[in-house]
């Protein structure tokens, strides 16, 4: 009878441990209704002049039916309905341009998702998020906050024929060049992975990994080469910029290398490509796979010793 229980109680665990998972992996992950409510709320507002009118239809259209990924977002990016409502009016053919290419997420849901199955496979110890598609008022093409991804659609859709010339600067020109249609999934995929890190790097090194990982992981799941410009760019000039990077990697100033697409003479983000270098090099060369895309996520980027020691192993520079 002992032996009875103890089977009955057994195959009780395994299902309740399939059934988490099975809920894990077909709970909704991906959100995509700020968008439709932003263009609602945005052709409402065109048919109004009184400022303050289209600020609160703004308010009440679109952020108070948000989702909470958008909400989270707005704190973090500082914007609000009246942010919203000066960036239409003053970039009104930018908004224009960019309002299809915004539709195009829904159509990417499917394999948005897929992807995701294929992350699990890969990385088993992968961990639920949630991705949110919002319109952000040109403030940021995407972030995270926990388990929340949050993605700036009028940046993350932008390409080559977004209308960007109402912009002072040519940082989303220069970053809409080299942007196409497919670039949805890929940005979903490398912002997820941020939800599975443990912290960002606290000197250039350990962030170019931070942000080189999530670039990385993105090129295994999705089984292609990412297109992005620095990628492009640093593979063209890899033994030119490893030398470069060399000299400055354990500098707490990412200005050379990180989020500088506004002020950079070349291409922006190139720490980007780096981090990514080094991950592939340490994939390469270590022999259990599954390890080494745990050990990439997992890494602990604000740890200058183990992001030390990650470098050695990687071989990346054959004489550190």
């Amino acid at each position: 009878m002992k032996k009875i229980i103890n089977s009955i109680n057994t195959a009780v665990v395994i299902q309740l441990f399939t059934l988490t998972l099975y809920g894990q992996e077909n709970k909704q992950q991906v959100f995509t209704t700020d968008i439709d409510n932003f263009w609602k709320a945005y052709d409402t507002v065109q048919t109004i002049n009184d400022r303050q009118r289209q600020i609160d239809l703004m308010q009440t259209l679109y952020i108070d039916k948000g989702t909470k990924g958008l909400e989270v977002f707005m704190t973090l990016r500082n914007f609000g309905a009246e942010r919203l409502v000066n960036t239409v009016n003053e970039y009104p053919e930018f908004w224009k341009s960019i309002r299809p290419n915004t539709f195009l997420v829904k159509s990417k849901e499917t394999e948005i998702n897929s992807s995701l199955k294929k992350f699990r496979k890969l990385y088993p110890g992968l961990q639920p998020a949630q991705i949110y598609f919002t319109i952000s008022a040109i403030r940021s093409g995407g972030t995270v906050k926990d388990s929340i991804v949050m993605i700036g659609s009028e940046i993350a859709t932008g390409n080559a024929a977004t209308n960007v010339s109402e912009f002072p600067d040519k940082r989303l020109e220069t970053f809409f060049k080299t942007q196409k249609e497919d670039y949805i999934v890929p940005i979903a995929i490398h912002e997820y992975v941020h939800t599975q890190q443990k912290s960002e790097g606290k000197i250039l090194l350990g962030q170019a990994l931070c942000e080189g990982a999530c670039d990385f992981i993105t090129e295994l799941v999705l089984e292609t080469d990412l297109q992005n410009a620095y990628i492009l760019y640093g593979k063209k000039h890899e033994k030119q910029l490893k030398e470069q990077f060399k000299e400055e990697m354990y500098s707490e100033d990412f200005s050379n290398w990180l989020y500088n697409g506004a002020t950079t003479e070349t291409v922006g983000d190139l720490g980007y490509f780096m981090g990514y270098a080094i991950c592939k090099a340490y994939y390469d060369s270590t022999e259990n796979k599954e390890n080494a895309i745990a050990e990439i996520i997992e890494l602990d980027y604000a740890d200058t010793n183990k992001i030390k020691a990650f470098l050695r192993q990687s071989k990346y520079y054959k004489n550190l």
